[in-house]
């Protein structure tokens, strides 16, 4: 994959081009949202808005010919549209003018019509974020549990026959705690089972093990193991799309508006998850580099909080997403766990970006090294680990 520098002021090139630039608009103040728009819009200093973007009160936009913009307030009860060429300006008493003209609001309309993200209802600019329908392309589940295992030295045991034995009982033991654990954790809404678990099989990986050897007459084996699950809707639910249950198993949905993007279109990566959660999202480019999106050196908490939607670029971001070349299908890829992730070496990619030498499966193996940290009232039980991918496309 080539990489280009050009300089402080110029591009970083690397599948989607990584433009540096200034903060854009965060969309946790005051002002209107935009939600949908063909065409460009501008603000002030002529740089360009994207969906989700926030106008504010007091400032001028500029929309270009042939130009098509949905804009609703933040609690989504009023929208507004304005077409064609001229400006558009944002009173601090609410007054939305263009070309100095005052529009006039209309009530509540179907948002995101066009995009990959289809909810029903919106609280972005009034949708309920928890309903956003989006479908990974990729999705892995599964439990993580870190396990000693015993094994008793008899006269006819030989060391590597009570070695294989702890191993085993090791093996069982995370087995089994990962079902107790799914068992437990059951996805029951106003008294209505919403999804069953699917434990499958004896579908276990080893990811560490350490030999401590004899201790006082057993054989003593830690191992920290992973068990995969899928969950599926019950009976009657097939068609319906999994809602972001705060007590149900850990998800993070993460998506762009579209699956399709051109040469010179900006990019904008979403992640939701419904839960508090440890995460990193990286880009992989259709030459399969690794871009570590989140953390970055300018927003480094690994940290984030359940039910709160966070953007990428956003605010405290010095870079935008620009198609410019190297295309063919890209990954927004998402870890996740409800416990720290395993350290990872990256090295600056430049505008704040991390990057990975390795491969999106080596990067896998090695932020599944999470800090299991046994609860009170659930002493070793582990913890859950979330894998998704969004795929799109970027083309001339």
């Amino acid at each position: 994959m080539r990489v280009r520098f050009i300089s402080v002021f110029g591009l970083l090139v690397f599948g989607m081009a990584w433009l540096c630039a200034a903060t854009l608009p965060a969309q946790n103040k005051p002002g209107l949202q935009v939600i949908d728009i063909t065409g460009s819009l501008q603000d002030s200093h002529g740089r360009p808005l994207e969906m989700y973007d926030v106008l504010q009160p007091g400032s001028s936009y500029r929309l270009l010919p042939e130009t098509n913009i949905l804009f609703s307030t933040l609690d989504g009860k009023k929208t507004y549209r304005a077409t064609g060429s001229g400006r558009l300006f944002i009173t601090h008493s609410g007054s939305v003018l263009f070309n100095g003209k005052t529009l006039s609001g209309k009530g509540r309309t179907a948002m995101l019509q066009d995009v990959a993200v289809k909810p029903p209802d919106y609280q972005l600019a009034g949708i309920s974020l928890r309903q956003l329908q989006v479908v990974p392309d990729e999705e892995i589940r599964s439990s993580i549990q870190e396990v000693d295992g015993y094994a008793c030295l008899g006269e006819d045991t030989t060391l590597k026959a009570a070695r294989a034995q702890a191993f085993a009982e090791a093996s069982r033991q995370a087995l089994e705690m990962a079902r107790v654990r799914l068992e437990s954790n059951t996805l029951v809404k106003d008294g209505t089972l919403q999804y069953d678990f699917i434990q499958s099989g004896a579908k276990m990986t080893v990811l560490e093990q350490k030999d401590h050897g004899v201790e006082n007459n057993r054989y003593h084996v830690w191992i920290r193991a992973e068990v995969k699950y899928d969950i599926k809707p019950v009976k009657k639910q097939n068609q319906k799309p999994q809602t972001l249950f705060a007590k149900g198993p850990l998800t993070v949905k993460v998506w762009t508006p579209r699956k399709q993007y051109h040469k010179g279109e900006m990019v904008v990566v979403h992640i939701l998850g419904n839960r508090d959660f440890y995460a990193r999202i990286v880009n992989v480019d259709a030459e399969r580099k690794v871009t570590q999106l989140l953390p970055n050196d300018y927003r480094n908490s690994n940290c984030f909080a359940g039910g709160v939607l966070y953007r990428v670029p956003g605010q405290g971001d010095r870079f935008a997403i620009k198609v410019v070349d190297n295309y063919g299908e890209e990954q927004i890829v998402v870890y996740a766990s409800e416990a720290p992730l395993g350290e990872v070496h990256t090295t600056s990619a430049g505008a704040g970006l991390r990057g990975f030498a390795g491969t999106r499966e080596q990067m896998g193996r090695e932020v599944r090294a999470i800090k299991v940290v046994p609860v009170s009232a659930r002493p070793n039980s582990g913890a859950e680990f979330y894998e998704a991918a969004w795929n799109f496309t970027t083309m001339p």
